[in-house]
């Protein structure tokens, strides 16, 4: 039998060493690491971001492939860079390995979402029972207690029936009964506990997530915490871990794993923050879109990888904390509630988000968009709510653009050009050189472009401007790029641009967004002037100029006083459900009566759309 090479293969700049046998690809030996770099398509070959240098072993690669030679540059390649997923290890005795950075090590995670003021009534309540008013150490004497002293009519499950004893032993005459929905005694313990009930509300983004720790009592904010979505090892967007995990037999359950070790180290964060316990954590409330709360409960997402995109189940899910397969830090009675679903891409991110926004019980037509790879859509009247998921593409994610990046300390969020001279002046999000250019800054330098006729309505780029600038790149006499930072401005050690298929992709996002907005629309026959809130959801909308979305004509052509931005309403929902359990019941109203409207067998659709990829001539010099 052949013994199997194993080569030394060093990562820099950690310095961590791993034997990896010959022929390993690159690509998934680093997300085995757990070694973070840059992809959207899960290794595939497609987005040409898993840039690495090779610093020790280049030779003995094999020649560039075709991927490759598609996705770097020349000068790139000779100066050993080549791409993860294309590299197989060759039978060497080492390799020393550099994953190409972006320029900065801290993802702006935006968590924060309006304050929650809803009174508390959730679904793990807490009730001292004194055993010797009764005279019995039985069940059935502390449900006659819980009868008699609070009208509640319940039963004590099982795993509460073992813990019986030992509360009593230890209660000195009292037990506290943790009773979950009114129904059933989950727990007991020995003595008063009343004073300690916590929850934790989690939004499982597709890039990020964040964990709020809730005093279930008074409904108040303890601590919250956030991270990356460790799942973005295999690919930046959804249809990429769904390929994933239909890939090999083990691979659903590596991404359930991996998220709810990230989920259970958030938890305790917020403990530490909170200066409090576990053990007080009896539930938990999760949101994200479909293919997320799937992955959370090891639900395979084969359904959402073909037409008609159905979910599995609209109904919100209740799991035992236990029955997972990674213990999180709670209570080891703790239930974890996942919000209701719409449709196969409407998820439970979309109806938390609309729960969050109706607590003003809007009458008037109320527009909520949360914008994504996926953009929901949902319009809601008096007459009810009707829903799409709009194919928007992740341009506005910072994906598929030249330069383009997720929100960052280092990422340009806003642009101003001069219109007489074409000198640019950008604003990045915490004051830092450029690393790149995030979704709100790729809307806004579009829009400048516009302004300053430097692109027309059809997007393409002006080669007839008045003025020379060398910010203008050309090809053959062509304009297809203008430099937004010299590369000595950057971070990077590259010029940030925009080039024309970055405006392409922008047109194709914002196309998407709003023939999706103009059919919703249609549907419920009334027009833009009929709106009266158009409400932005999540990151895009908290860094976002509002007339930089009106000039690039992504919206419905609401009066810019109209338009609100919310912050993290996923989030914020997520809260309100795990405090209230009359809300957790709207939740479930929401999703059973908000319709899915399917764009694509709309007739309409590709007309509205094609019209849509043009900009508004109003803004453009042409």
């Amino acid at each position: 039998m052949t013994k199997q090479h194993l080569v030394s293969v060093l990562f820099q700049p950690s310095g961590r060493t791993v034997d990896a046998p010959a022929g390993t690809d690159l690509f998934s030996l680093m997300a085995d690491l757990g070694l973070k770099h840059s992809n959207t398509c899960g290794g595939k070959g497609k987005c040409g971001k898993c840039k690495v240098k090779i610093e020790a072993g280049l030779h003995e690669l094999a020649p560039p492939t075709e991927t490759e030679l598609k996705h770097l540059l020349p000068e790139e390649i000779g100066q050993g860079y080549r791409l993860a997923c294309a590299v197989r290890i060759p039978p060497v005795p080492s390799l020393s390995v550099r994953p190409l950075s972006t320029g900065s090590s801290t993802q702006k995670l935006q968590a924060e979402g309006t304050p929650v003021s809803v009174p508390p009534d959730p679904a793990v309540k807490k009730y001292a029972i004194p055993l010797n008013r009764s005279g019995s150490f039985e069940e059935e004497g502390i449900l006659s207690e819980l009868k008699e002293g609070y009208g509640i009519t319940c039963r004590m499950d099982y795993t509460a029936l073992t813990m019986l004893p030992e509360a009593i032993e230890r209660g000195k005459g009292c037990v506290t009964c943790t009773v979950y929905c009114g129904k059933t005694i989950t727990a007991v313990e020995p003595g008063d506990t009343t004073g300690k009930c916590l929850g934790f509300a989690a939004d499982i983004g597709t890039t990020k997530l964040a964990v709020y720790l809730v005093d279930l009592h008074s409904g108040e904010e303890l601590a919250f915490s956030t991270s990356p979505n460790p799942q973005v090892l295999y690919g930046d967007d959804v249809m990429s871990r769904i390929t994933f995990a239909m890939a090999g037999k083990g691979n659903l359950l590596v991404l359930q794993k991996i998220l709810l070790k990230e989920l259970a180290r958030l938890v305790s964060d917020c403990c530490v923050k909170a200066g409090t316990s576990p053990r007080w954590i009896y539930e938990g409330c999760i949101v994200g879109n479909t293919c997320m709360i799937q992955l959370f409960l090891g639900m395979s997402p084969r359904n959402l990888a073909f037409f008609p995109y159905k979910n599995l189940s609209r109904k919100g899910v209740t799991v035992k904390a236990g029955e997972l397969p990674v213990r999180l830090p709670v209570h080891r009675t703790a239930r974890i509630y996942t919000l209701p679903l719409i449709a196969g891409f409407v998820g439970a991110d979309t109806v938390a988000a609309r729960l969050a926004v109706t607590l003003n019980d809007f009458r008037e037509p109320q527009m909520l968009l949360d914008i994504g790879t996926n953009t929901e859509v949902v319009l809601s009247d008096r007459n009810g709510s009707i829903s799409c998921s709009c194919a928007s593409g992740p341009a506005f994610e910072g994906m598929h653009i030249t330069h383009g990046m997720k929100a960052d300390s280092s990422s340009i969020d806003r642009v101003s050009i001069d219109p007489e001279t074409f000198e640019v002046t950008f604003h990045t999000i915490d004051g830092a050189r450029p690393a790149g250019i995030c979704g709100s800054g790729i809307a806004s330098a579009i829009a400048e472009m516009l302004k300053t006729g430097i692109i027309g309505p059809t997007g393409r780029f002006r080669n007839d401007l008045p003025r020379s600038t060398e910010r203008i790149k050309t090809v053959n006499g062509k304009a297809v790029e203008f430099v937004l930072a010299w590369r000595h401005e950057t971070a990077v050690d590259t010029d940030i641009s925009i080039s024309q298929k970055d405006v392409v992709e922008v047109q194709k996002a914002k196309a998407a967004i709003y023939a999706g907005c103009t059919l919703l629309m249609k549907q419920k026959g009334i027009t833009a002037d009929h709106i009266e809130s158009l409400v932005v959801a999540g990151a895009f909308g908290q860094y976002v100029d509002k007339e930089s979305v009106q000039i690039i004509g992504m919206f419905p052509e609401v009066p810019p006083d109209r338009v609100h931005e919310v912050g993290n309403a996923a989030g914020t929902g997520a809260r309100i459900a795990l405090v209230s359990l009359p809300k957790r019941e709207e939740v479930e109203r929401i999703a059973r009566t908000t319709k899915y409207y399917e764009l694509a067998v709309d007739p309409d659709f590709t007309g509205i759309y094609a019209k849509a990829m043009l900009f508004p001539r109003s803004v453009s010099n042409d």
